[in-house]
């Protein structure tokens, strides 16, 4: 079975968040955009991981992968696609080698329904702890689907988490997804507390980060 069909049938358009801690409940409600062309791209490369981390392992959540970037703010928005994913994986079980892994990935095509055919990548060079983030990002990430039979447990930020990351190289087109964040749903409070307490412990200048924050 696709990982990513069993992520479309597991998480609707629209699901009931169940973690009381999940920064982004909207009252009871949390919105997710897994249905469109962009989001199957997504869920189709981690089809492609899932089968090559069975090549070592079938223990459940032996990968944990934590979704960020422009495909973040798609499934939180359904704003603007992205030509890479923006992926942590963590390894679970020792001894599972995932930097050999993902240069095995294929690139995924897809129709974009304005742009036409797009093609997305997995980003070999992506670090999230190169750009502010907060401390408890894992352990607030929204649960896109874990499996008891699969070894490849995936996760997206909350809205809060990729807004403020994207503090740190601060362009036109980041600004632009903190507005849209904000569009959707990321109450202003919210990520001036989360920016602040990543801001504390950020590679950079502190000053500099804060007057980003101040700025959007």
């Amino acid at each position: 079975t696709q990982f990513y069909r069993s992520i479309i049938q597991a998480v609707p358009s629209t699901i009931t968040c169940v973690y009381s801690n999940c920064p982004s409940r909207t009252g009871n409600k949390l919105m997710l955009n897994t249905n469109t062309p962009f989001a199957k791209a997504i869920f189709e490369l981690f089809t492609q991981l899932e089968e090559l981390i069975q090549t070592q392992t079938n223990e459940p959540g032996a990968c944990r992968a934590y979704l960020f970037g422009g495909c973040a703010v798609h499934i939180h928005t359904n704003a603007r696609g992205s030509s890479d994913v923006d992926v942590e994986l963590e390894a679970m079980k020792k001894g599972l080698k995932l930097d050999e892994l993902v240069l095995k990935l294929d690139p995924v095509f897809y129709d974009d329904p304005e742009a036409g055919q797009e093609v997305l990548y997995y980003d070999e060079t992506f670090n999230p702890t190169l750009a502010p983030l907060h401390e408890d990002y894992q352990q607030d990430a929204i649960p896109l689907e874990i499996r008891n039979n699969s070894p490849l447990w995936v996760y997206v930020v909350t809205k809060a988490d990729p807004a403020v990351s994207k503090l740190g190289r601060f362009g036109e087109q980041d600004i632009l997804d903190i507005h849209t964040l904000f569009d959707h749903g990321l109450e202003v409070e919210s990520f001036r507390k989360r920016a602040e307490a990543a801001i504390r412990y950020a590679v950079g200048n502190e000053t500099e980060l804060i007057g980003r924050m101040n700025h959007v």
